[in-house]
């Protein structure tokens, strides 16, 4: 069974026509944002086009005495049959709403779906480093079927050879890493594995990365091409393909890359 599952930072924004436009010529049946804010949730859900949904500052609305940064949260979307159900939040983490996730039933059986947004540590500081290692850790223990959309913040360094990746924070590489701690795999660095004539044009472009470009840091005087968004997998799951759609989707509004895979789940034997 496949499953276009995309994964998306929208900058916290109210939500527009060239939003909808774009979601709608992405067509995804499962759809991660993150950077989400109650209004543009809410307004994708009016549109109906996704039959379910659910946002994490729905689970915990912001606080009274809490900033503007607690009113960001994520959300995930789908469309029948991908049926959404059961979602939580991980209160281990500093801020417990950026990282949602949901059970999703398919012809299959279940995945479990998550989307995560690392607090920025120009921001946040220590927090963000602390934010991937619990969440890196929470992967562990973690059945097989999960995909995870998330904007990490990190890499400092996107180099083609991941051993060669820069980091901000020593525990960026526990979720991240060439060696993680979890079993998950980068979706697009399996597809470039599948496919090395588009990961030679790649190399021979950027030799230093990024792999992909889903966000440019830095300022007037210095910008950076990043890539700080990522669809996650496990091995069970299959990856027929991965897009970065950065120039689109700064045109529908953000300053952030959808990242859009197909994969394949086969049967669940456990279900």
């Amino acid at each position: 069974m496949k499953i276009r599952f995309a994964s998306w930072n929208v900058n916290n924004r109210i939500l527009c026509s060239n939003h909808f436009d774009f979601l709608y010529e992405v067509n995804p049946d499962i759809l991660a944002l993150q950077e989400v804010n109650p209004k543009f949730s809410e307004h994708l859900t009016k549109t109906n086009l996704f039959s379910y949904s659910t946002c994490s500052l729905h689970l915990r609305p912001p606080g009274s005495s809490e900033g503007r940064a607690r009113q960001l949260g994520c959300a995930l979307f789908s469309k029948a049959p991908f049926k959404i159900s059961t979602p939580f939040l991980l209160n281990s983490l500093p801020f417990p709403e950026r990282a949602l996730i949901a059970r999703i039933s398919t012809t299959k059986g279940a995945i479990t779906a998550c989307s995560f947004h690392t607090p920025p540590g120009a921001s946040w500081k220590e927090l963000k480093p602390k934010s991937h290692k619990l969440f890196a850790e929470w992967l562990v223990s973690q059945p097989t079927r999960l995909i995870l959309g998330i904007d990490a913040n990190a890499p400092k360094t996107d180099h083609p050879d991941i051993k060669q990746n820069d980091w901000w924070w020593k525990e960026e590489p526990l979720l991240l890493g060439d060696r993680p701690i979890h079993s998950l795999k980068d979706a697009f660095r399996l597809y470039l594995e599948a496919n090395p004539v588009k990961l030679q044009r790649i190399r021979m472009e950027r030799p230093k990365g990024p792999l992909a470009i889903s966000y440019i840091r830095g300022n007037k005087w210095r910008r950076t091409m990043s890539r700080y968004d990522f669809i996650y997998v496990t091995p069970d799951i299959s990856i027929s393909s991965v897009e970065y759609l950065y120039e689109a989707s700064v045109k529908a509004g953000s300053d952030h890359a959808l990242v859009i895979a197909e994969i394949e789940v086969t049967d669940d034997q456990k279900m």
